[in-house]
């Protein structure tokens, strides 16, 4: 979380994000850190006897069915810490948006923002020039895409057809500051 702000005193952020929970397998928390937060009341939710699933994955889990049907189209999930490391991991925090494609998840990372954007819809992705892009990916995860249509970029798809071993759309430029349509199953 300290990365993620502009203030410059650590404690202070540190004691400004407590989570209610940290649940997940628990090989990779520090003891100092598991035993803070506990001192913080956070709950602890050792869940290392289920190694059938990610630590997103549980968590994520619970996030979903904690939360009803009708508030979960207003719920935005934001990861941090998702990409940036081994492959087979951000392979499965990428598979974790498909799974709960019923939900707003986003991975964020430094120089990089993961969205599933569901074929049922149209959507006009907004860019926020200043911290993000102007690079921009579409990829189908979980099927192909019949026919894939954009505006705002520099290489607008019209009516592509994409699937991995076929066409995807990399290393593209976002040109339009207003939006990004995207429009395609």
């Amino acid at each position: 979380m300290f990365q993620l702000t502009n203030e410059q005193d650590y404690e202070r952020v540190r004691n400004r994000y407590i989570p209610e929970i940290i649940e997940g397998d628990m090989d990779s928390i520090r003891p100092e850190v598991k035993r803070f937060y506990s001192s913080q009341g956070s709950q602890i939710s050792d869940k290392s006897h289920n190694q059938e699933t990610t630590d997103l994955h549980k968590c994520i889990s619970r996030i979903h069915r904690s939360t009803s049907d009708h508030e979960k189209t207003n719920l935005c999930v934001l990861v941090t810490g998702a990409l940036g490391g081994r492959f087979d991991h951000e392979a499965a925090n990428i598979n974790i948006l498909y799974l709960f494609s019923d939900m707003r998840i986003v991975l964020l990372s430094d120089d990089c923002l993961i969205r599933l954007l569901p074929k049922t819809h149209k959507h006009d992705i907004y860019i926020e020039s200043s911290v993000e892009g102007p690079h921009c990916g579409l990829f189908p995860v979980g099927a192909p895409s019949g026919s894939t249509t954009t505006t705002g970029l520099k290489w607008n798809l019209s009516e592509a057809k994409m699937r991995f071993g076929s066409m995807i759309s990399t290393s593209n430029i976002v040109h339009a500051e207003k939006g990004l349509g995207w429009n395609g199953p």
